[in-house]
């Protein structure tokens, strides 16, 4: 892991635990998810991808 995401990770979980602290479950869950997808870079993808371009930024 670069030391851009191994910083990256280490401000997200400490939003994360601010989050919580705050009582703020709901942005606290999405950090989650999205450390759990930091740590799982190297694996295989099998989530939905959801995103439906319009091409418009291929300009």
């Amino acid at each position: 892991m670069s030391d851009e995401m191994k910083e990256l990770r280490m401000r997200l979980t400490n939003d994360c635990i601010n989050c919580q602290e705050e009582g703020n479950m709901q942005m606290a869950d999405g950090i989650k998810v999205a450390l759990f997808e930091i740590d799982n870079l190297d694996k295989p993808y099998f989530g939905t991808d959801y995103w439906q371009g319009d091409d418009e930024d291929e300009q």
